[in-house]
């Protein structure tokens, strides 16, 4: 079985949120939870919750340059699915840099998926390391800009 991930299909198949409404780390996981089972992207949508915020216990996905990366792996899930989410105005996520995380992206994937988990993320992980690109996928208003922005690095 190939587990390899296409990038850019995974990214422009995601849900998104153009301004996200909470104004907590557990409010903002919600909303991108919603959004994902408002989709039809999760069978589970109180497993889903659980395993991210159990995740999320263990060490923020606060990362840099206002990104946020909340994720988990779930039982319950038949592929990785992923919310993107903006807030301009940011919101405390406990980030490395101790700044506000204004872009959000959660991702759910199978316990079974776990090489397609890790190089989603990493990925994500690549692009969103440089400031330029966090900055234009602020300005973006569609999940196909988002996908823009990421495959163009």
């Amino acid at each position: 079985m190939d587990d390899r991930i296409d990038f850019e299909a995974q990214v422009r198949s995601s849900s998104f949120i153009l301004h996200l409404q909470g104004d907590t780390k557990d409010a903002i996981i919600g909303e991108l939870i919603d959004a994902l089972n408002r989709d039809g992207k999760l069978p589970d949508r109180d497993e889903a919750l659980k395993v991210v915020m159990d995740r999320e216990a263990t060490m923020s996905t606060g990362l840099e340059n206002g990104v946020a990366l909340p994720h988990g792996k779930s039982m319950t899930v038949p592929k990785l699915v992923a919310a993107f989410g903006l807030k301009p105005e940011g919101v405390d996520f406990k980030a490395l840099d101790g700044n506000p995380s204004n872009l959000f992206i959660l991702v759910v994937s199978p316990v079974t998926h776990a090489l397609q988990h890790i190089q989603f993320l990493a990925e994500l992980g690549r692009a969103l390391m440089c400031p330029a690109v966090c900055e234009k996928l602020l300005a973006v208003e569609t999940i196909g800009g988002v996908a823009d922005v990421l495959t163009e690095t």
